[in-house]
């Protein structure tokens, strides 16, 4: 598994990779020792925290304590291997994990809460069948005028973007495609 998390494509995220990796690791139900199991815990704690747009500015120095301190004290080779993965996933991928933290983005796209979805004005017809599909009312419009996404509302559960037969919504990673700020009437 460690060969894989050290040869992602651009398509794949290695803070969510990481993540995956540690959710299913054995040190979460061995409770054995202290660094194994404590540790990997708070990696998956502070991990998640990174994927969902939650983290600190300190929470990458910290976890290469946490991991130098499971190398070192875990009392199996269980602890230790899961300290030297994450160590080496982060000297291999710094840029994608200081990314996440410091300019809240995730350049693959699998991160859900870096993900938005916009609604392109050329393409959309005014129809509100995104409207309907949208159960946080996060989509604002009428009939007949283009339909803007709230940000701040929006879960990004992709709903909308299934329900588009015009192919007007589009999902966004770090670049965003120029959207209106208000709903305009449609031109189509």
């Amino acid at each position: 598994m460690r060969e894989m998390l050290l040869n992602l494509s651009e398509k794949q995220c290695p803070v969510d990779g990481l993540l995956r990796y540690v959710k299913g690791h054995r040190c979460l139900d061995c409770g054995k020792c202290v660094f194994g199991y404590e540790g990997a815990a708070q990696l998956e704690l502070t991990l998640t925290d990174i994927t969902m747009k939650k983290s600190r500015s300190g929470d990458l120095a910290q976890l290469e304590k946490l991991c130098r301190m499971m190398v070192e004290q875990s009392l199996c080779g269980d602890g230790t291997e899961l300290g030297r993965t994450a160590l080496a996933v982060f000297g291999q991928y710094a840029g994608a994990f200081s990314e996440h933290v410091a300019k809240r983005a995730c350049q693959a796209g699998v991160c859900r809460s870096f993900v938005t979805y916009h609604i392109l004005a050329d393409r959309c017809v005014g129809c509100g069948e995104c409207l309907d599909a949208c159960e946080d009312d996060a989509i604002l419009g009428k009939k007949k005028f283009i339909h803007v996404i709230d940000q701040d509302e929006c879960t990004q559960c992709g709903r909308c973007l299934d329900t588009c037969e015009e192919e007007a919504i589009v999902k966004a990673g770090p670049v965003k495609p120029r959207c209106p700020a208000k709903p305009i009437p449609c031109k189509r």
